[in-house]
Formats: structure tokens, C-alpha cells, sequence
């Protein structure tokens, strides 16, 4: 037995160091305050998310309680899908009003950051962009775009588009997007909301993300590889249940040695109020002794007394 609970304490502490680990760098992303930050080595790409979206990237795994949400359970075709459009973070609130989508790609050799190009230079792949992406019609969808600018966030330009689109499934949808070069990489980022309009608050969390970006090279994780991150999340899962068992067996191990030490704090309790008492009983029996003692020399005395006043008196 102590044998097996040596095995499990030592069992304990290294699945809660790996479970900590597992934890702190799971889906190359991290919490801080009220924000999650996501790192995507590929586009060299850092960006904070409101934490109370939930996210899905490339290394999501198919034990993700929140795949419903997205109206998915294959894990393996969303992360297809995702490579397909090059999505790196879809992220949606439980109800989930809106989509918040990052995506990104090699931008090409021709393409200039745009951080590089003169305001001139900006302008004309501005309008460029803009007749290729207004007035959408095809047997699928009918996309128009109802607002433009290029506005700049943290010195860095963005070609910033509202985008009405209708399916053939008279399904509208309604989008706002900016969009960028940076290192090399044609980045998106979009907030889509099926049916109504986006507000206000949802737009300022878009441009809440945008203003988070941070373009920098991003080492590659092993956490961004979905094969290892299928692993991890099925080793943490069986890991759970061991690690609540191994934590029952100390729990009761402990309680036990805890009630020994009770016991014996109990008998050592009860031994030394014996002792008293006895030592008590001992006092009271030898201070009756000796009263008995002067109570029986006291009649002696008075008898003699008694006799000798006798005798003067006869």
C-alpha cells in the first residue's frame, strides 16, 4: 500500500505539472486580463481576443465541448476548411451573434507591405482593391459594399470595407473588414453577423482586435500542430480522472494518518487526566489519614485531662 501511494503522489505531481503546462500553452494561445492572446507563427501574427469568445484555430481538437456552436463535430473537415480559406482564429460569442474571423496569407513577391507604399501608391491599390471586391454577382451570391476608407491604426494602414452579401438562399449577411500587408502577408481581419446589421459595439470590438495586432516573427509552437495537439488534449482527458483518484487516495491516506495522531493525542489526553485524578484520590485518602491522626490524639489528651481533674477533685 505505501508502495502505491508513493507511485501516486509521485504520479500526482507530474500529471498536474503537465496538465499547468498543457494549460498555459494550450492552442498557442495565453489569457491576460480580460483578453486571450492568440500567435500564429505562419503569418507572424500576435493578436488579442476578448476571453469571453470562444476560439477555434487550426489546432483545435475534436473533444472541444463547443463544436456545436459553430454547427460542426467533425473536427477534421473545420480544420480543412480552415486551411482551405486560410482562417487562422474563428472566434464567436455563446449566442453566437457574430463571427470574428483572422485570416491570412503570402501576400506574393509583388506585393509591398503597406506600410511601404506612398499615400499615391496606397490610393491606387485602394481603388483596386475596391472594384475587385464590389459589386459580387454570381449563381451563389450578391455582395456590395457600402461604406470604404483607409484608416490608419497604430501607423499601420488598412483598407477598411462594410460589405452587404445576400446568398441565393436569400440568407443576407452583413460584414465589416480591414485588411492589410504586413511582412509579407496578405492579413483579414471580419466580424460577419447573419441577418442584422453590425452595431456599434460590435464594430468597436473589431477595431479593438485590429489595434491589439502586433506584426512580429513568431516562433513556430509544437502546439500549433493539430496531430500533437489531439494527443495533448486526449492524454489531459484521461489524465483527469487520474488525477482525481490519485488526489482521493491522498486525501484518505492524510485523513487516516490524521486520525491516528487524534487517537493518539486522545489516549495521551486520557492517560495524563487519570493520572490527575489518582494523584487527587491519593491526596484526599492521605489528608483524611490525617485528620484521623489528630482527631484520635485529641481524645486521648482530654481523657487524661478528665482524670487528673478528678482525682484533685476528690
Amino acid at each position: 500500500m505505501k508502495h502505491l501511494l508513493k507511485f501516486y503522489r509521485k504520479g500526482t505531481a507530474f500529471l498536474m505539472a503537465f496538465c499547468l503546462m498543457a494549460l498555459l500553452f494550450s492552442f498557442s494561445c495565453a489569457a491576460a486580463e480580460n483578453t486571450t492572446t492568440y500567435r500564429f507563427s505562419d503569418i507572424n501574427l500576435e493578436v488579442q481576443v476578448p476571453s469571453e469568445l470562444i476560439g477555434f484555430t487550426r489546432s483545435v481538437t475534436s473533444n472541444n465541448a463547443y463544436l456545436d456552436l459553430i454547427g460542426t463535430d467533425d473536427v477534421e473537415e473545420l480544420r480543412s476548411l480552415m486551411v482551405v480559406n486560410h482562417v487562422y482564429l474563428e472566434a464567436v460569442p455563446q449566442d453566437v451573434r457574430y463571427e470574428l474571423i483572422i485570416s491570412g496569407k503570402e501576400a506574393g513577391s509583388a506585393s509591398a507591405d503597406f506600410t511601404e507604399l506612398s499615400d499615391t501608391d496606397l490610393d491606387s491599390l485602394f481603388n483596386e482593391y475596391l472594384q475587385k471586391s464590389d459589386a459580387i454577382d454570381n449563381e451563389s451570391v450578391t455582395e456590395n459594399i457600402t461604406a470604404s476608407a483607409i484608416e490608419h491604426v497604430n501607423g499601420i494602414p488598412y483598407f477598411v470595407t462594410s460589405v452587404k452579401s445576400v446568398a441565393n438562399n436569400q440568407v443576407t449577411v452583413y460584414m465589416k473588414k480591414y485588411y492589410t500587408v504586413m511582412q509579407g502577408n496578405a492579413i483579414s481581419f471580419f466580424i460577419q453577423s447573419n441577418g442584422e446589421e453590425i452595431d456599434s459595439a460590435t464594430a468597436q470590438l473589431l477595431t479593438d482586435v485590429v489595434t491589439s495586432a502586433q506584426y512580429k516573427t513568431i516562433h513556430k509552437s509544437i502546439l500549433e500542430n493539430a496531430f500533437f495537439t489531439e494527443i495533448l488534449a486526449s492524454v489531459v482527458t484521461l489524465a483527469v480522472p487520474i488525477l482525481l483518484l490519485a488526489l482521493i487516495v491522498y486525501l484518505v491516506e492524510k485523513s487516516k494518518k490524521k486520525t491516528k495522531k487524534q487517537i493518539e493525542a486522545d489516549e495521551k489526553r486520557l492517560r495524563a487526566e487519570y493520572a490527575r485524578q489518582e494523584a487527587e484520590a491519593a491526596k484526599k485518602v492521605q489528608e483524611a489519614s490525617g485528620e484521623t491522626e489528630v482527631s484520635e490524639t485529641g481524645i486521648s489528651k482530654n481523657e487524661t485531662s478528665g482524670g487528673q481533674n478528678g482525682n484533685n477533685y476528690q
